[in-house]
């Protein structure tokens, strides 16, 4: 599960979910091409399109379904299992009280997947985009060469702690609309060293920013400083005492080049 924002925007890169963002953060039809909703609002029913995985076979529903129960599986320890307890039986599934089976999601068929609720939860289309509700092939692996995904991008290396570097994947549904064959993502833990990068033109993006160059930034740069809220929540521990910030910033970030 993707700890951090910045591995959730790797791992958006690989995957896609049954909804996905616009550029606005908005929730728009992803492996699902269009879904309804029941007129109390605990059953939604998510139509797939004809998408494939990279390896050529097709994202079904059962794909989801053994995510889902995988994530929730109490074995796994995934502490991204909270964010499907919306979904009917998956809470006591992760308190061990029922089996993996008894999730309220069913396929119908290989391209039609129900979803009952706890409650009504309008916010279920954008819950759909996080890395928790992503579908797995029946046998995932994250290994370069070797990883299958569905999104518009392939795991082509993988160096810890000095680069990824991610492929255009053909077989992706919405191929023709991805104009970057190649992106290159690197961890920036100085942000000072991060913006020389930049300015030098050895990163083509970077996040985030040394707070303290902003206002060099908003003179200097500003066609390349973006700043947007976020909704975040961050742990600073110091022994006994914690502290939450909310709306935080990353404290590691990462550079990006593109090719």
């Amino acid at each position: 599960f993707a700890g951090s924002s910045m591995e959730t925007n790797i791992l958006g890169d690989m995957m896609v979910g049954l909804t996905t963002l616009d550029a606005a953060a908005r929730p728009i039809p992803g492996v699902a091409e269009r879904w309804e909703t029941s007129t109390d609002g605990l059953t939604w029913t998510f139509h797939l399109r004809k998408a494939r995985w990279s390896d050529g076979k097709p994202v079904t529903a059962e794909n989801f379904l053994f995510a889902w129960r995988r994530l929730l599986d109490p074995k796994t320890a995934a502490r991204g299992a909270p964010m499907l307890w919306i979904i009917k039986h998956a809470r006591d599934i992760s308190g061990g009280k029922l089996p993996a089976t008894a999730l309220g999601a069913t396929a119908t068929n290989a391209s039609t997947l129900k979803i009952t609720l706890e409650r009504p939860a309008p916010y279920l289309p954008e819950l759909l985009t996080l890395p928790a509700a992503l579908p797995l092939p029946p046998a995932p692996s994250f290994k370069p060469g070797a990883a299958i995904s569905n999104g518009p991008y392939l795991l082509k290396a993988w160096q810890p702690n000095d680069h990824i570097t991610l492929m255009k994947n053909p077989n992706f549904y919405d191929a023709a609309a991805v104009k970057i064959d190649m992106v290159n993502y690197f961890p920036t833990i100085d942000g000072q060293a991060a913006l020389r990068r930049l300015r030098a033109g050895e990163l083509d993006m970077q996040t985030p920013l040394p707070n303290a160059q902003l206002s060099w930034l908003r003179e200097n740069m500003p066609g390349a400083l973006h700043i947007m809220p976020s909704l975040a929540l961050a742990f600073v521990g110091g022994g006994a005492v914690g502290v939450q910030v909310l709306a935080g910033a990353d404290f590691v970030g990462v550079g990006f080049v593109v090719g």
